[in-house]
């Protein structure tokens, strides 16, 4: 067979069989499947919703799940259309025989739900209009399935086999590709719950492979949803005061009200504080620490940065003077004098310890106590 792509051509006074005229239909279909394959990742595009409607009868409580209509590309460039709503049918999800005992009623098992694109052939009329016409099929339905699969059978969709560059949409019958809808619960006769999330899996919409934007209204907008909904991160890059690149989030306009402005001199505005080794720059740490306790290192400094020679840390104590609760109350106009005994840092580690005497003598000898310090643990990090 050949791995060329091949194009009708056709000649004056030729007589076109049937397969003549679905090679032009095949063609350009192969065509626009390699497109959306090649240049966009498969998933949904629009609507495949999952929704439960709760409903009762005389075995108590359930769920009605349905699916909204919606479109979608598989992995082999197939468009999936869904026009109407389908409700997902019980039955078949008990035929498969998937379903699990529940050992933790806390974490019941959620079950994937899965579409898949189905050609059928649509069936000949029963009678002909003519002599010669044929009694075959004249339309191949592009259908779906809705389908459901074994706990944790998500996992593997990116494992699924793409069809060689000259084929065109894959073949329903080798299985059919699966996009992921959201997840049941089941609790042995109807679905109880409807979720989009199991171990970190969920459900995933087309996108674009690119190596190249071009704007040509002279601004490129990065959104998280659409542009009318409110309070959601956005990135804009446009040709304002100049050219600025703005992150934050949009109103409902869909304009970004930035938080962090970089423009084309190389400028940096920031609403908020830097976190983060900067490099060539100075990192401090600052706070209150009692004897034994490990300094915490400034943001962005790690142990990997100071072993490697990129990052030096200096650390500075000061005793300070806070009376402990276990010292004893003493008189009107006694005091408990305090005396440093030792204030240093072992690494990370402080040692601080102290002496109290009270002015009257009271108690005997001073009480030596575990000391309060202040402290200042600076990162000093080398330029690159």
């Amino acid at each position: 067979m050949s791995t060329n792509v091949l194009r009708p051509l056709f000649s004056e006074n030729q007589i076109l069989s049937a397969a003549d005229v679905n090679g032009i239909v095949n063609h350009a279909r192969d065509a626009r499947a390699r497109h959306d394959r090649y240049q966009h990742s498969w998933g949904i595009i629009d609507g495949l919703s999952l929704a439960g409607l709760e409903r009762e009868n005389t075995s108590g409580k359930y769920l009605e799940v349905t699916l909204s209509p919606g479109v979608a590309i598989d992995g082999s460039g197939r468009e999936i259309v869904v026009a109407d709503s389908q409700r997902l049918s019980e039955d078949l999800f008990d035929q498969l025989n998937i379903a699990e005992s529940v050992s933790d009623p806390n974490d019941p098992p959620r079950y994937p739900v899965f579409l898949l694109g189905r050609d059928e052939k649509m069936r000949a009329a029963s009678t002909s209009v003519s002599f010669c016409a044929g009694t075959g099929s004249t339309r191949t339905i592009e259908g779906f399935e809705v389908t459901f699969g074994r706990v944790g059978s998500a996992a593997d969709l990116d494992q699924q086999l793409v069809p060689d560059p000259e084929q065109g949409p894959g073949d329903s019958k080798n299985g059919g590709w699966r996009i992921l809808l959201g997840y049941v619960e089941w609790d042995g006769t109807h679905f109880t719950k409807v979720v989009e999330e199991s171990d970190g899996i969920v459900r995933r919409y087309a996108g674009v492979r690119a190596d190249e934007v071009i704007a040509r209204s002279g601004a490129l907008a990065l959104r998280t949803a659409e542009r009318n909904v409110n309070g959601k991160s956005s990135l804009a890059i446009d040709n304002k005061n100049g050219g600025e690149m703005r992150f934050g989030l949009q109103d409902s306009s869909g304009n970004v009200v930035p938080v962090f402005t970089v423009n084309a001199k190389g400028d940096v505005f920031a609403e908020g504080k830097i976190v983060g080794a900067i490099a060539g720059g100075v990192q401090v740490e600052t706070g209150i620490a009692t004897d034994g306790v490990t300094l915490p290192m400034p943001p962005g400094i790690t142990q990997q940065l100071i072993d490697n020679g990129e990052a030096q840390v200096q650390i500075h104590l000061s005793p300070r003077y806070q009376q402990p609760v276990s010292l004893p109350p003493l008189a009107a106009n006694e005091f408990w004098l305090m005396h440093p005994l030792e204030c240093y840092a072992d690494g990370l580690r402080v040692v601080c310890r102290v002496y109290w005497q009270s002015t009257n003598g009271a108690g005997g000898s001073p009480l030596v106590l575990p000391g309060v310090c202040d402290f200042v643990v600076m990162a000093f990090v080398k330029s690159t």
